[in-house]
């Protein structure tokens, strides 16, 4: 029995899930979709592109960009903090992992954007793709991811049990999906290229993202994803294919990553993810900001959150074990991960984690551990996705002193950035690298963006 037989549902006569799909990302067109979704993916470029930007200033972005310069030969696309252009793949894999660094790219479809944006714009200026091109692409892109990981997301195993964090795989599949689009693919070969990308995606291990992971995790969400879907096209191109059925297969990924899926969530045609995107103001993991904005509500109401004898934490048990730690965080990564670290800063003060709580870790920590001693977090069966949490303040004899419920942090679909928001947010994250009127400029452009003849000015800009 195969695993969609378990979950009720099957594709209908002998399409398989990669052929639903690739008849889903060869339909999308702009003039058929909701304006709220032509809207949101121009919103997502503007937030992607933004937090791109922002990882210029981190270190081993710039390694990393030199690596890729000295192996490059193609000059195709290009490449932030480079003049000269590179291969597309190289372009996006040091464009993606700038844009992940911080952890502020979005949540939609698990992290959609960075697998998508970064991917799209260096293919689209390798092949000299249009605005309108490049916007079904992203789109096409987004959607497919969204569907591939919210086919299984609510029935997922846990990655103690398999090891393998969520976004990689549906990224690499959503990006090949965007991919196939800009390198104008039919129905079949763009469900080759979605075979093959999901055969030789990474497998994202958790101790990378949640454990002793190094420098190496912007990688594994954004820029491998990518640079697999380019070589799938290519190969896909050469009239080679893959595994038709290795989502849905009794051997395939739904069955290795979750007890169940939903095929229904891949196969609904009028569902659009982008029409309720998830994106972040804080510069962490995402399982944490539910309980952040609660201390920063707290706050906001006039209660001294210093007083207690105790912060209790209450969030589901399933994210627990990625972000509660039991010692101090010892690098940058570990920082944007460390539940306890991030939610001493907001009990110190600070409104929103930014890029320098993570960076400068260091600096900060003798500061918080007196407050991270006092924080407990505990799982809470009533809550059941990542972004519900309770926070409460303890007195010495275990009493009640405050309780904040958060049921949808900023940034989540009930709780959204609208477009002020994410505009305030990328003239934050670019202020180093461009003034004011020449943002203004920017936005009014990409505003624009399904009018332009061609798109390599969009990251050419922060050059």
């Amino acid at each position: 029995m195969d695993i969609t037989q378990e979950a009720g549902v099957k594709p209908s006569g002998n399409d398989s899930l990669f052929a639903a799909l690739a008849a889903f990302s060869c339909s999308v067109r702009l003039e058929s979709m909701p304006l709220e979704v032509v809207r949101q993916a121009k919103l997502t470029i503007v937030d992607t592109v933004a937090c791109m930007v922002a990882g210029m200033e981190d270190g081993s972005a710039m390694a990393l960009a030199e690596a890729e310069a000295q192996r490059s030969r193609l000059p195709e696309a290009s490449a932030l903090g480079l003049a000269e252009r590179l291969d597309m793949q190289a372009a996006i894999r040091i464009n993606a992992y700038m844009g992940d660094i911080f952890e502020l790219n979005d949540l939609t479809g698990g992290h959609a954007g960075i697998a998508i944006v970064p991917t799209a714009l260096a293919v689209s200026e390798a092949l000299g793709r249009n605005g309108r091109e490049l916007l079904e692409a992203i789109v096409a892109g987004i959607e497919v991811t969204s569907r591939v990981y919210s086919g299984y997301y609510s029935h997922m195993k846990s990655y103690e049990e398999v090891g393998i964090t969520p976004p990689g795989i549906p990224s690499t599949i959503g990006a090949a999906a965007a991919v196939a689009r800009l390198f104008h693919f039919d129905e079949t070969r763009t469900a080759h290229t979605m075979e093959i990308a999901a055969s030789l995606a990474g497998w994202c291990p958790a101790e990378v993202i949640f454990g002793q992971g190094g420098q190496v995790k912007p990688m594994l969400f954004g820029a491998w994803p990518g640079s697999v879907a380019v070589q799938a096209a290519l190969y896909a191109s050469a009239g080679l294919n893959g595994p038709q059925r290795l989502l849905e297969s009794r051997i395939g990924l739904y069955a290795t990553l979750a007890h169940r899926c939903d095929i229904r969530a891949l196969t609904d045609p009028g569902h659009w993810h982008l029409a309720r995107p998830r994106r972040k103001q804080h510069a962490c993991c995402g399982y944490i900001h539910s309980a952040l904005d609660a201390v920063v509500a707290l706050r906001a109401q006039g209660i001294d959150v210093r007083e207690p004898a105790m912060i209790e934490v209450r969030m589901p048990e399933y994210i627990i074990p990625g972000v509660s730690k039991d010692h101090l965080p010892q690098a940058p990564t570990e920082a944007r991960f460390h539940a306890e670290y991030c939610l001493a800063l907001t009990l110190s003060g600070e409104d929103t984690i930014r890029p320098e709580h993570s960076t400068l870790y260091a600096e900060y920590l003798p500061g918080m551990q007196a407050i991270m001693a006092r924080i407990r977090i505990e799982p809470d069966a009533t809550l059941t996705h990542y972004h519900q949490s309770i926070v409460r303040g303890l007195d010495a004899a275990g009493r009640e002193l405050f309780s904040r419920k958060v049921l949808s942090p900023k940034g989540a679909p009930d709780n959204p950035m609208n477009d002020r928001d994410v505009q305030g947010k990328f003239r934050t994250l670019v202020a180093r690298r461009m003034p004011s009127n020449r943002a203004d400029t920017f936005l009014s452009s990409l505003d624009a963006l399904e009018d332009a003849s061609d798109c390599g000015w969009i990251v050419r800009s922060f050059l």
